[in-house]
């Protein structure tokens, strides 16, 4: 491992600046050509909070340090440069890194110089200038301090870094916060947020200077933090945490845990850095913005700064912690401005009395106090305002009057709460409540212009489906129609009463040579595809409607339909009454034909000039699928055999749901046939004439008997006059229905009987009873037939 060399005093107490110094370097390197592989670090604290101890430790550097047991007092005078080419890592272990010089500072807030702090202020701005890291010393007991831990001294040290080097875009600084003996009561996160706070403070409180107005504390430094355990106490912790931190020196630069990046090197080889390092010494040690301030603007500067606070104090006290409506406005204002005006009169009685120019910049450091605490609450306050603007806003919204278009309804809408929310803002600063409201300005236009595209969309959007609702009405009415009847010239109707259902619907949209727009604003292109979107929604709702209304079973129906009314009927739509068969035949071909007439019209659409109907613009069936579909938008289908076909909005029927629908026609075609067929077969068998000779041969006595006996002759004219009747009147089903019955009846009366019968003696009605009864019954039936064979005789009577 590489030694250490002796330090050198770069600067003296004398604030010489040693001329030596190149002779230095050239001996630490040894004849090697570091270039720009080399790194500067300073260390800056308090005195004898151990900042020699550090470097010693952490990169075995050679600096004097303080014997705690003699006595307390100041050890480096000047500032000191030490060399190095190795650090301290974890267990104690030494790692290499690039020629490393250090830069020893004299400690501030020393006995030795009392109240001459100007060495300490030009040794501090001379550590900035020159280094890539500032390591800052400090005990965790001085973190929130104000002099104590050299906030003091950083606000004049920026301040004056800002007038002398703040041009400059190209270097920053490292600063580097080693809290020293932190036991672990208070967090490390939280002592770093303390001492970034107190930065931030420091820095917005700078006089800047023109050209550094917007610049802010990350512009010019990078800020770590870590702590070490108390060296005597803790030494175990302490050598951990020296690793840890050595750790970082370690790595190469650049890297994500190296503490040495780019941005803070300068970019000049040794020689040139003694150059520079010389002529900023000059610089700062001849400007007179460092000088002392005087003991009587340190009082004042000291006591406006007690008053403001107490002031400060009494404000947070009685300040109102609840939330102001948006319609508390004026109760806002008044209750900041009786606030504001007691803080700052409390401050005023007390702290006029001292220098000017501080009471008026200590004075200015509490008003920006008391405006940071009213931005906050008038932030919330301008929160609900502005949902309550935006909710009035959309409500006025969809008042829409019926003499202005949507856009100029939206603009004026928009023009009233944008007017009235700069009114507002206009106001609380005009009335010195806060210095400024950009962001709440910003923050509330961005809302409205949300709230104007999110309702311009949703205006868009019911345009869309109403329009699609009345184009789907529209064609339900008129294209189902024309598709129940169809016609040869089917498809070019259907695409007449398709454009102008979409013609009538967007009418009120319509500016001419083909374009539309939609009143909300949009460009023509954009208002094109909302016109593309609405044209394809009727592609689609067509689509539907055509292959609704034209599946296989409608299809067969209409051909059913088609071939009944030319088939059972004739040109003067009456009834046809079919006399035989070859008329039936001829009346079948007829019908067919005109039947399949439009089984090519309906199977494929298609003009009257043969071409295929192809939308205009692409369809999409899927909603929420974004992917394009080739063609007319229809993609693919999956047919009954597994095989994809390229769908097409023109092809309704496939080859094999048209020879399904042939066939079915046919067969239900062919039973009304048979039915007419039916109609003309006679009812009658024919026999053969001799049979009838034969029966007139052998049945002539029955026919002379039946013919001499008046009750036969006038019982068989009763019978064909009834028969004549009912045929004629067509009482043929009331009769049957009521022979049906008698024969239920009787069926009943029956069983009802037999089932009497055989229950027993006991159970017979005395109709049953009675044998003479039945006896007499016979007889009189017997008689009845012996008065047909005996007609002269007259009739028996029953004995």
């Amino acid at each position: 491992m590489t030694e250490s060399h002796t330090a050198i005093q770069l600067i003296d107490e004398a604030k010489e600046f040693n001329p030596a110094v190149l002779d230095y370097f050239r001996q630490c390197i040894s004849g090697r050509d570091v270039g720009l592989d080399y790194h500067v670090i300073s260390v800056f604290g308090s005195q004898s909070s151990g900042k020699s101890t550090l470097l010693n430790a952490l990169f075995g550097t050679q600096f004097d340090t303080m014997n705690a047991k003699n006595k307390r007092q100041q050890t480096t005078k000047g500032i000191w440069l030490g060399h190095t080419r190795e650090v301290t890592v974890a267990n104690q272990g030494k790692d290499a890194i690039d020629d490393l010089f250090v830069l020893d500072v004299e400690g501030s807030d020393g006995a030795e110089r009392g109240e001459d702090q100007d060495f300490e202020r030009k040794a501090a701005l001379f550590a900035i200038a020159v280094s890539e890291i500032l390591i800052v010393n400090m005990w965790e007991q001085q973190v929130g301090l104000y002099q104590g831990n050299n906030m003091a001294l950083l606000k004049t040290v920026f301040e004056v870094n800002l007038s002398l080097f703040g041009h400059r875009n190209d270097h920053k600084v490292l600063l580097l916060f080693v809290i020293r003996d932190h036991v672990g009561v208070t967090p490390l996160d939280s002592l770093r947020d303390t001492l970034e706070t107190e930065l931030q403070d420091i820095w917005s409180q700078l006089t800047k200077p023109e050209g550094c107005e917007n610049r802010c504390l990350y512009d010019f430094f990078d800020l770590k933090f870590t702590a070490l355990g108390h060296k005597v106490l803790q030494p175990d912790v302490f050598a951990e945490n020296l690793g840890a931190l050595g750790s970082h020196f370690s790595e190469k630069p650049n890297s994500k845990a190296s503490y040495f990046k780019s941005e803070y090197h300068h970019n000049l080889p040794l020689d040139g850095w003694t150059m520079y390092a010389g002529n900023c010494w000059n610089q700062i040690e001849t400007n007179r913005d460092l000088d002392l301030p005087t003991q009587q603007v340190l009082v004042a500067k000291f006591k406006t700064e007690e008053i403001a606070h107490q002031a400060l104090v009494q404000f947070q006290e009685s300040y109102p912690r609840q939330l102001f409506g948006a319609n508390q406005r004026q109760m806002l204002i008044d209750t900041l401005q009786s606030l504001k005006s007691q803080c700052l009169g409390d401050y005023d009685s007390f702290a006029s009395r001292y220098a000017r120019s501080v009471f008026l910049e200590t004075r200015s450091g509490l008003t920006k106090s008391i405006e940071a605490e009213f931005q906050k609450t008038i932030a919330n306050h301008l929160t609900a305002v502005q949902e309550a603007l935006i909710a009035n806003f959309e409500k006025e919204l969809t008042a829409k009057p019926k003499t202005k278009s949507f856009i100029e309804h939206l603009t004026a809408t928009q023009s009233v709460s944008s007017e009235e929310f700069r009114a507002y803002l206009s106001e609380l600063i005009k009335l010195e409540m806060v210095p400024s409201l950009n962001d709440e300005e910003s923050s509330f236009f961005t809302s409205l212009e949300q709230a104007c595209t999110l309702q311009s969309q949703k205006y868009l959007k019911q345009t869309v489906i109403r329009s699609g609702k009345n184009i789907t009405t529209g064609l339900k009415e008129g294209v189902v129609y024309l598709l129940m009847h169809p016609e040869k010239d089917l498809w070019d109707r259907v695409m007449e009463r398709f454009e102008f259902v979409i013609s009538q619907s967007l009418s009120r949209f319509d500016v001419g040579d083909g374009l539309f727009d939609f009143q909300t604003g949009l460009s023509d292109e954009n208002n094109k595809k909302v016109y593309q979107q609405i044209r394809s929604k009727a592609w689609r709702s067509l689509h539907e409607i055509v292959h609704e209304n034209l599946s296989d079973d409608n299809i067969v129906s209409t051909l059913r339909e088609r071939f009944e009314n030319k088939f059972r009927f004739d040109e003067n739509d009456s009834p046809r009454l079919w006399k035989n068969e070859e008329e039936i035949n001829t009346a079948y071909r007829v019908a067919k034909e005109h039947a399949f007439e439009v089984l090519d019209v309906l199977s494929l659409a298609a003009s009257s000039d043969h071409v295929e109907i192809i939308p205009d613009v692409p369809i999409k069936f899927n909603d929420g699928i974004d992917d394009e579909l080739d063609g007319d938008g229809m993609g693919e289908y999956e047919d009954e055999n597994g095989i994809y076909h390229q769908k097409s909005f023109a092809h309704i029927l496939t080859a094999s749901q048209r020879e399904k629908v042939i066939q079915k026609f046919k067969r239900e075609a062919n039973i009304a046939v048979i039915e007419a067929k039916r109609s003309i077969i006679k009812t009658t068998t024919h026999i053969p004439l001799y049979i009838y000779a034969l029966l007139a041969v052998l049945g002539w006595n029955e026919f002379l008997m039946i013919v001499r006996n008046p009750l036969f002759v006038t019982l068989l004219l009763i019978i064909g006059v009834s028969f004549y009747v009912i045929h004629k009147l067509n009482l043929w089903r009331p009769v049957m229905a009521l022979t049906n019955s008698a024969v239920g009846e009787t069926k009943a009366l029956v069983k009802e009987k037999l089932t009497s019968w055989l229950d027993g003696p006991d159970l017979v009605t005395p109709s049953q009873s009675r044998p003479e009864a039945q006896s007499k019954n016979s007889f009189e039936e017997f008689e009845l037939q012996d008065l047909n064979k005996k007609p002269s005789s007259g009739s028996a009577k029953p004995q």
